[in-house]
């Protein structure tokens, strides 16, 4: 990771901790539904995952560890990543509470190498836009994938990103890089989307990733795509001119004239046994 790039992870990872307490205690996440034992995990996560009974399911950027935390409910062995300190704590304070059998642990996702291979590895909604390199976050995926894994991704589509949400006198315009970009979207003073009113006197980074940047990093680090699909719906709303999906949640454009969402799988595949004439 080059030094610049150090120092805006570390900036968005102070804003993130700024971010939990509002976070946990918003009716966004929903907690008190949680305690009662509601799971977090949308119908795209769910099935795009499977069944993860009896599997170890890595969670990457998992926050504050409710996505991370229902997975344990559905019965994984599952261990939850985040950069900020704050909601690694709060996560592992919820484990212990609610008596759930989940791990912890604080790294930022593109260096991360915990010393095992899992089952799942697993990452979903507003994700990649926190990562300036898409090969290193891919090269992480794979080095904690175990021989027959499978990796799924949920998260908006990369065109939302270019949007300015400020309606001008010529309607909304582009604003940001739809491409490849090495230099971050820069936003002074980020707020946070569960009460857009707040400002907390943090800057935020931000990187796009189109979608043949997503497929060719996984593939680059040998990983074999086994699945894409596009969605018209989105489980937040981005974008004003956006209305509630007739699903409790969901989000979408009148008419659906394009994609909202993504979802990528991926698997590690076993090695080839030698043939039987190689071994004699």
């Amino acid at each position: 990771m080059t030094p610049t790039n150090a120092s805006w992870l570390s900036a968005n990872a102070e804003l993130w901790d700024a971010r939990v307490p509002l976070h946990v205690d918003s009716d966004w996440y929903g907690l008190r539904d949680f305690r009662a034992g509601r799971l977090t995990l949308d119908e795209i996560e769910l099935a795009g995952v499977g069944d993860p009974a009896g599997r170890s399911l890595l969670h990457l950027q998992c926050h504050f560890g409710l996505g991370t935390l229902s997975w344990a409910r559905l019965g994984a062995e599952a261990t939850g990543v985040d950069f900020s300190a704050a909601a690694v704590e709060r996560a592992r304070a919820l484990a212990t509470e609610l008596g759930l059998p989940a791990r912890f642990e604080q790294a930022e996702v593109s260096g991360l190498d915990l010393g095992r291979t899992f089952d799942i590895c697993f990452t979903s909604w507003g994700v990649l836009m926190w990562l300036p390199d898409l090969d290193a976050w891919a090269r992480a995926i794979a080095r904690h994938l175990a021989p027959g894994g499978v990796f799924f991704l949920a998260e908006g589509h990369p065109h939302l990103f270019i949007w300015d949400d400020e309606l001008g006198k010529d309607g909304y315009r582009p604003r940001n890089p739809y491409f490849r970009h090495s230099t971050p979207v820069v936003d002074e003073e980020a707020g946070t989307y569960v009460d857009p009113s707040q400002r907390l006197g943090l800057p935020q980074y931000r990187w796009n990733h189109p979608l043949a940047e997503v497929v060719s990093a996984l593939a680059g680090a040998g990983l074999r795509v086994t699945g894409m699909a596009e969605h018209p719906v989105l489980p937040w709303q981005p974008l004003p001119w956006m209305t509630a999906h007739e699903r409790p949640g969901w989000w979408r454009v009148p008419g659906d004239p394009f994609p909202l969402s993504f979802t990528v799988t991926a698997t590690k595949d076993r090695p080839a046994h030698p043939r039987t004439e190689e071994l004699t």
